[in-house]
């Protein structure tokens, strides 16, 4: 035995059930039913599991590829250090002192320098690769004159 409910529709939404409704084979109540069942079913709740798991596993990607870049740079500084440490010359406290007193307003330059170039948010190496995008007249060769020797 089927239960009695009263709903209240939008008039946009009860003409599409309306129109739903007025096939052969089917009423008003047939096509609520069918709707309700497929909200309540496990179908969508598959849908909506594939398409978190989609998203996740997108951002397991993008945070797996900036650990990648943060290594790299990790890697990166200590090589740089290690240069320096082996190559770099030996100061005495009072030196250490006044280089790094010297060298506050450099820093201080460069990090304002540094911050202006990443506030737009782009990346250095896709800049550098949208200036080396080449024509194929780029790899043409000029004609060669008669005076010319090639």
């Amino acid at each position: 035995m089927k239960s009695r409910a009263i709903c209240y529709l939008d008039a946009t939404l009860d003409a599409k059930v309306s129109a739903a409704g007025a096939k052969k084979g089917w009423s008003k109540s047939s096509v609520i039913e069918a709707a309700l069942k497929y909200f309540f079913s496990s179908a969508i709740e598959h849908e909506r599991d594939a398409l978190l798991i989609k998203r996740l596993d997108d951002m397991g990607r993008r945070l797996a590829r900036m650990e990648r870049d943060q290594q790299a740079l990790m890697e990166l500084c200590d090589l740089s250090m290690r240069y320096q440490i082996a190559y770099g010359p030996r100061l005495d406290a009072a030196a250490v002192k006044s280089a790094f007193t010297e060298t506050v307003p450099a820093f201080e330059n460069y990090r304002g320098q540094l911050e202006r170039r990443l506030a737009p948010g782009r990346k250095l190496l896709g800049e550098a690769l949208a200036d080396a995008i080449f024509n194929e007249d780029d790899f043409r060769k000029a004609p060669v004159s008669a005076g010319e020797k090639t």
